[in-house]
């Protein structure tokens, strides 16, 4: 087997107009020789699956049981998490408001600019609060929430069919749980005709707004140096001012949508063969990825013409092996899941989009947004235009006039 860890050039933010600060890094398990049967890439979301040890043996796993190669691709705001690099920052104003409640409960301070050591001394005293915090993914990147972290991964794609050993490209599968599983069915939308499955588990068809930093929940809540913390990622976008150029729209929010019929419908019409298959597995209760609106995604694609299938585990499904838990995501073996789906992926009819040189649209409600596939670097571009700079409003006669 042949692992290696690469760099190459991620996405730029095509929405918002900012530059990448920091290269796009993947990791490789290969077969050490022959034509490898289709490659497998496996998207961590938020979870344990971002921890190095368990991605690189659910990649090895997938080498040694079907000889195809696997992908993990550290992709954009990856660290979105203190405990796998990000960092944690609170505002002025909470901070004060800490430094507040330790006085009062007579908790000693040794050094009041220092943020976790406040949390420690309220903690040690036992103090009942909860702060808002903050949590800055390196390079000063910020949650752009499924674009670009689709765009990384079409990048690797392209990659890999220009520099990897041979592989069937007709067999280019997708794992992803969460998050992961989110990013999956993004690629599908943005390329229709290169991913031949898409097997998700327990990922949302909308973003939650909350992941987004819009509105008051928090992202998710977390123990942080003796006191229990409510968590946001640093987002990229805004609702406080209609004329940014973050201000997370409509359009923003439709794109990525991933049970937007209109959408849907504009996807298998860019794919020529019988496009993307899906297999999706989610817990009967599940309030980060409500089941009732999973069954609206499955309908959704199965009306525009997609193989899909949603399978809803409840107490009675959960066997200790694959499925672990009613939760978000089930506490699935990814290796379970693998296993259960690959034997089952029809190997896609037509070239990739990236050999087609396929251009992808999708309209949205003021703008559309454009992708452009290439066999060459940086193999997809976003361009997000103005669906009406040219339209002009024909004029309307005044019903006197009309008379």
């Amino acid at each position: 087997m042949i692992e290696i860890t690469r760099e190459i050039d991620g996405a730029p933010d095509y929405e918002i107009g900012l530059p990448r600060t920091a290269p796009l890094v993947y990791d490789v398990a290969w077969p050490q020789e022959g034509e490898a049967p289709g490659v497998v890439l496996v998207i961590a979301g938020f979870g344990g699956d971002t921890d190095g040890a368990y991605s690189r043996g659910l990649r090895r796993h997938i080498v040694e049981t079907t000889g195809m190669g696997a992908v993990g691709v550290r992709y954009h705001a990856f660290h979105a998490r203190h405990t796998n690099g990000a960092a944690v920052r609170i505002d002025p104003a909470d901070h004060a408001a800490l430094l507040g409640a330790a006085w009062l409960a007579k908790a000693p301070v040794g050094n009041p600019a220092d943020f976790g050591e406040v949390c420690r001394a309220l903690g040690a005293a036992k103090v009942g609060i909860a702060p808002r915090v903050w949590i800055d993914p390196p390079h000063g990147e910020a949650q752009n929430f499924g674009v670009i972290q689709a765009l990384d991964h079409l990048a690797v794609i392209g990659d890999l069919l220009e520099n990897a050993p041979p592989f069937d490209t007709r067999r280019i599968v997708v794992l992803g749980s969460s998050h992961g599983g989110y990013i999956a069915h993004m690629i599908a939308k943005f390329a229709p005709s290169t991913l031949a499955a898409v097997i998700d588990n327990s990922s949302y068809a909308q973003p939650p707004m909350n992941y987004l930093a819009i509105g008051d929940a928090p992202e998710y809540t977390v123990g942080f140096e003796g006191l229990s913390v409510h968590a946001r990622v640093r987002s990229a976008w805004t609702v406080s001012d209609r004329h940014a150029p973050n201000f997370y729209d409509r359009d923003r929010d439709l794109i990525r949508d991933l049970r937007y019929p209109p959408h849907l419908a504009a996807m298998r019409a860019s794919a020529a063969d019988a496009g993307t298959q899906y297999f999706m597995v989610n817990a009967a209760v599940d309030p980060i990825s409500p089941p009732v609106a999973k069954r609206r995604q499955q309908a959704a694609l199965a009306r525009a013409g997609f193989r899909s299938e949603l399978s809803l585990v409840g107490p009675e499904q959960i066997d200790g092996k694959v499925f672990k838990a009613v939760t978000h995501g089930l506490d699935a073996s990814l290796k379970g899941l693998f296993d259960r789906y690959i034997g089952r992926v029809v190997p896609r009819e037509v070239p990739v989009d990236a050999n087609r040189g396929a251009v992808v649209e999708y309209a949205c409600v003021d703008r559309g947004y454009r992708f452009r596939h290439s066999a060459a670097a940086p193999y997809v571009t976003c361009e997000v235009y103005d669906l009406f700079e040219d339209d002009e409003a024909p004029a309307l006669a005044h019903p006197a006039a009309a008379a």
